[in-house]
């Protein structure tokens, strides 16, 4: 018989959730409510679903940050907003097997350089943004609790991801419509196919695990102008990459020593292929694209 998974955060404008959705949906019965469905931050709604279904496992990816504050929910404050979601669910940890949420690298606190860090780094300063202190907090709990984990991520790629607010879909559209690759400062990241972070995830769920939170990236760093470089190779486009700053802006790395270490033979995803899947969701969507809002983020 399938196992059911609550899945937050899948509804059609979701990005991590709505794809985790689509590939699991073949080998798992899957709840994915939508905000209207099921306010997160709603502890009385929460509770009452969870007495009306059956849940084996929560894959909690649904978070609030906006660019602008337009919620229309119970609260509307960044830190509240994820916190009370947060532990809405965590409150019903006794009427499931696993609860996997998104941390963040935020939570090394980006004020500083995240440099290679280990989860033994954790706790080494309080982060001083409402984003990240909030899932310095949830990480906290996890750690303590018995069934909750948390898959630390620091930049996926991911076809889904909104070219206004994230950087690899953005150099993607702008290599498909621009006449260059405006940027704004150069930088060292650890990022992670989503592909393969769903890999992870079926794992996860059916192991044994001797933490509760793991740093998820492919192991390997690549700077920013590494990156828009292959996509300009693989758009066979000659732009430009332009920084609109000198040098370079502090590191957000991590390692993937401790999830290595608890699922043997993980394999990622090469860097040039993740990035290609980008490009080319883009390029058969590109009458979608709004040239005028590619920058909408930093305007």
């Amino acid at each position: 018989m399938k196992e059911m998974i609550l899945i937050t955060g899948a509804g059609p404008n979701g990005i991590t959730g709505r794809l985790i959705k689509e590939k699991l949906e073949s080998e798992y019965h899957l709840l994915t409510p939508s905000s209207k469905d099921l306010d997160l931050t709603n502890d009385e709604q929460v509770c009452k679903y969870f007495q009306e279904n059956k849940i084996d496992y929560v894959i909690h990816c649904a978070t609030f940050r906006p660019l602008h504050n337009t919620t229309k929910h119970f609260v509307d404050d960044i830190l509240e907003s994820n916190l009370r979601m947060y532990f809405a669910l965590a409150r019903q940890s006794a009427k499931y097997k696993k609860m996997l949420y998104f941390g963040s690298g935020a939570e090394y606190d980006k004020a500083h350089s995240v440099i290679n860090v280990e989860e033994s780094d954790f706790g080494r300063s309080i982060p001083n943004d409402a984003y990240g202190f909030g899932k310095y907090i949830m990480n906290e709990h996890a750690r303590k609790s018995d069934n909750i984990y948390n898959l630390r991520l620091f930049g996926t790629i991911n076809p889904y991801e909104r070219y206004t607010k994230n950087v690899i879909s953005n150099i993607c559209v702008k290599a498909i419509v621009a006449d260059e690759i405006n940027l704004q400062q150069d930088c060292k990241f650890s990022f992670v196919d989503i592909d393969d972070v769903i890999d992870i995830i079926k794992e996860i769920i059916d192991s044994k695990l001797s933490y509760h939170d793991f740093n998820i990236t492919s192991g390997k760093e690549f700077y920013l102008s590494d990156l828009a470089k292959i996509i300009v190779k693989i758009s066979g486009r000659k732009i430009p990459v332009v920084f609109a700053k000198s040098g370079l802006n502090r590191d957000y790395t991590g390692t993937n020593n401790r999830i290595k270490s608890q699922l043997k033979g993980l394999k990622f995803t090469a860097i040039e292929d993740s990035l290609a899947k980008v490009y080319n969701y883009y390029l058969e969507h590109k009458g979608l694209i709004d040239i005028n809002n590619i920058d909408a983020r930093w305007k």
